[in-house]
């Protein structure tokens, strides 16, 4: 009876580790679909995205074919937040009380695999003129118990070398082993999206700063304002 018990838990425990596998597998189908449109389109050095703990940890390094001080004000540019990271739905500027620190709120909806979900995000920003960018999540105000990040921006020649690095631990609900696979499978390419998006604005303001002519700056602001679109298009391109 005992051997017979052994038996239906081992059976039991290989029914659900096959079903796993399989929902993965699946769920893995979909994701390849969901995101086939994110890449970068400069040069990606480094990507991870790890969970320990519930926390959710993400290192990018990239070059970027744009100068750093347009690279710069595209990712300061908190008030337009929404333009390199279409998610967010909405932006609030904050009073901080504190000199050199902004404080930023966002509103974003995000769809992993077959669910949406909002999110509300706050933190403090602070930046310095060596390109250094350090932000620290105000959980109190935020869907996250815990987080911070930072971004390094350095020149390089004409290019812009740019490396990220984040944490959050989320106050939600996320499912073992396939809630966490769609999590950093979500994130790994929200983070491609956003840098494709950072350089595409960069080198409009680029090109806005060096038209003269103001047809030819209303044509370079137009490219700034569609740059999701003009990504979209160019990637459906043969």
């Amino acid at each position: 009876q005992r051997q017979m018990c052994i038996r239906d838990r081992n059976t039991t425990a290989q029914r659900r580790l096959f079903l796993c596998r399989q929902m993965i597998k699946a769920c893995g189908y979909g994701c390849s679909i969901l995101f086939a449109a994110a890449a970068i389109s400069g040069e990606l050095l480094e990507l991870s995205v790890e969970e320990a703990d519930d926390e959710y940890t993400l290192r990018i390094v990239a070059v970027l074919a744009a100068p750093e001080e347009y690279v710069y004000r595209v990712i300061t540019d908190y008030r337009h937040a929404y333009r390199i990271s279409p998610a967010i739905t909405r932006v609030d500027l904050m009073p901080s009380h504190q000199e050199d620190v902004i404080r930023v709120r966002h509103r974003s909806v995000h769809r992993v695999g077959l669910f949406a979900f909002e999110l509300e995000w706050a933190g403090d920003i602070v930046a310095n003129d060596e390109g250094r960018v350090e932000i620290t999540t105000i959980p109190e105000l935020s869907s996250f118990e815990s987080g911070s990040a930072v971004w390094e921006i350095r020149p390089q020649g004409d290019n812009t070398w740019v490396l990220h690095e984040s944490r959050l631990k989320p106050k939600f609900y996320v499912l073992p082993i396939i809630g966490d696979y769609l999590m950093k499978e979500h994130l790994r390419q929200e983070t491609l999206a956003i840098f494709d998006r950072v350089e595409c604005h960069a080198q409009s303001l680029l090109e806005m700063d060096m038209q003269e002519d103001l047809e030819r700056r209303t044509v370079a602001l137009n490219r700034s304002e569609n740059c999701a679109k003009l990504l979209a298009m160019e990637r459906s391109e043969p």
